[in-house]
């Protein structure tokens, strides 16, 4: 079986086998052939074909010669006159496809691989060759189905099986990837390749420390393997080891100074460890290198917001909406995008975000644009249209996105980077709970507690969350509390971590409410019965600041950027309290201050 050579921006496809025919007159040419002596081989075939010009073998012999020395026209040549006389050569078409690939004719050869496939339907590599051409072409689906099918054809044929796996992973679809680059794998151990795809995709279903080994084994054969620097610090980090991660980055970063990706990524975890100016260093430097690097704005954005520079960070932090996870989570709405123009007697749609928090936090600018003249339509989740719908400033709430019917929308996020005025409207409350489910609440909470105060309780947040570590506190970390004289607890608690009680039932009795909060208008009326709510980073901290109730919330060093950098205030809830870690990690100190704070009360 040949190989034959590609140029640098052609994937090498495989020719067929080199048969010896049955004949002797050509087996001295075939024997010149396999040896390598091209220019003897090539006056045999002449030979031959000056006594039997319509040999087709020979021919085709010929062709395959002219292709081995890149004399691309002759092969074309030789395999067409061959064609002509045996149409139906796999072979042959096969080699037809790869020369036509050679002067840059996808479409030809796709013709010419889809014949052979036609011809000849067990010939896997056929399949093999018309997956390489298609997936060139954009057809992944298609060449995903043709690699597919020469697997099952040919079980060892390695170039299929690397292929369906590439495929798999430019297709989004991470668990069959890692499943075929394990197969692909088990023929090539060693192959960069297949080590550098197997740790992405590895990655990409947070199998990180598996990863991280896979990169490991590639830089066993080439230490300077950019890629496998990239992935394994990408793993490393994963894994919050921020500080093996940075020494990994600095390796790569002194092979590839100028990379914009790995500058991103450096600044991300130096973020991660509270080290925001070395970070704004690297973002400002990825951008530099590259001008359109949507990630390093989107964090820039993030640090200047956490900073109090708003003007700046509101504008840079638009570029969340056109990162890869943002082109997604961020579809345009097909009306008019507003960017500041006046609003008085318009129609106005405010756009959900991604996340239940921030809809909380900013449908605060309902009220700033109705305000200003508009009329403002909002469209959220089912989950929130109940307490929104409340507001003074909304006027209708959707819960499906509506095709036009507009002069402007604009996502919540967006609204503050096109006004005139940085001061965040922070006048609370601005949402309000339903009074009838607040009644009810009331009474139940007053029996449970009696003359005691009402505290509600978060300890954790989304587990899908990167630094969910972090940012939640395990409920046996806050028992200290549990001391505190004249206080009913009250769990607002949601998901998993509602099992927590159940090891905390005889020495912190905490009333369980998660299973009875179905939607945040549930929420919103317990929160209206409480005296504070404590909580981790959540929702429920949002839901209770722009109920304007006392909130106390525990942070990690790390803070989201909406809590600022320091202090126990917020420029967001007047009525929150901020109580941060200040070694990451480290609840202890957060939960004394808490118990001192609640004995005071």
């Amino acid at each position: 079986m040949h190989n034959i050579p590609a140029s640098p921006q052609q994937e090498t496809v495989t020719t067929s086998t080199v048969e010896n025919p049955a004949d002797n007159p050509i087996e001295n040419a075939l024997a010149l052939h396999r040896a390598g002596r091209l220019d003897r081989a090539e006056h045999a075939y002449r030979a031959i074909l000056d006594a039997q010009p319509c040999d087709a073998s020979t021919l085709y012999m010929l062709g395959v010669l002219y292709l081995q020395r890149q004399d691309i026209e002759r092969a074309i040549e030789r395999f067409d006159a061959a064609l002509a006389l045996e149409p139906h050569d796999a072979d042959c078409l096969i080699d037809r496809g790869i020369a036509a690939l050679a002067r840059g004719d996808d479409e030809g050869a796709e013709r010419f691989f889809s014949q052979a496939v036609e011809h000849a339907p067990q010939h896997a590599l056929a399949h093999s060759n018309l997956g390489k051409v298609r997936r060139r072409m954009g057809k992944r689906e298609e060449a995903l189905a043709s690699f597919q099918q020469a697997v099952e054809l040919e079980r060892d044929l390695f170039e299929a099986a690397l292929g369906r796996a590439d495929l798999l992973e430019e297709l989004s679809r991470p668990h069959e990837a890692v499943a075929a680059y394990q197969y692909a794998e088990q023929l090539a151990p060693q192959d960069t390749r297949v080590l550098r795809g197997l740790g992405v995709t590895l990655n990409a279903v947070r199998r990180h420390t598996e990863a991280a080994e896979v990169f490991q084994r590639a830089l066993q054969q080439d230490p300077h393997d950019i890629h496998a620097l990239f992935g394994l610090a990408f793993a490393t980090d994963a894994q919050l080891k921020f500080d093996d991660a940075l020494a990994i980055y600095a390796r790569a970063l002194e092979i590839a100074p100028d990379s914009p990706t790995l500058h991103n990524n450096v600044a991300f975890t130096l973020t991660c460890l509270s080290r925001y100016d070395e970070a704004d260093d690297h973002l400002r430097r990825a951008i530099e290198l590259s001008p359109d690097l949507s990630n390093a704005y989107k964090l820039l954005g993030m640090s200047e917001l956490r900073r109090g520079n708003f003007r700046h960070g509101w504008t840079y932090y638009e570029h969340r909406k056109t990162t890869p996870s943002g082109l997604l989570g961020y579809p345009k709405l097909g009306m008019p995008e507003w960017q500041g123009e006046p609003v008085g007697g318009k129609r106005f749609l405010l756009a959900r975000e991604q996340g239940a928090g921030d809809q909380l936090q900013f449908i605060r600018y309902a009220d700033v644009l109705r305000d200003l003249g508009a009329t403002v339509d909002v469209w959220t989740s089912n989950e929130l249209a109940p307490i929104f719908s409340r507001m003074p400033g909304v006027n209708r709430v959707l819960t499906n996105q509506p095709d036009g019917g507009y002069d402007y929308s604009c996502r919540m996020m967006s609204v503050p980077a096109w006004l005139c005025d940085d001061a965040i409207p922070n006048a609370v409350p601005y949402l309000s709970a339903d009074a009838a489910q607040v009644a009810g609440w009331r009474e139940r909470l007053a029996q449970a507690a009696g003359e005691c105060k009402k505290i509600g309780l978060v300890w954790a947040g989304n587990p899908q969350h990167y630094l969910d570590v972090y940012r939640s506190a395990p409920l046996s970390a806050l028992e200290p509390l549990a001391s505190v004289r004249g206080l009913a607890w009250f769990a607002l608690q949601k998901g998993a971590a509602e099992a927590q009680l159940d090891g905390l039932a005889h020495r912190w009795p905490i009333c369980a409410l998660g299973q009875l909060l179905n939607d945040f208008d549930a929420t919103a009326a317990v929160i209206e019965c409480l005296d504070i709510v404590i909580t981790v980073d959540t929702s429920v901290a949002h839901l209770a600041g722009a109920l304007g109730k006392p909130v106390w919330v525990m942070l990690p060093k790390q803070a989201d950027w909406r809590w600022m950098m320091s202090g126990e205030d917020n420029p967001w809830y007047p009525t929150a309290r901020l109580f941060r870690q200040q070694v990451l990690g480290e609840w202890t100190p957060v939960i004394d201050a808490l118990r001192s704070a609640l004995e005071a009360l």
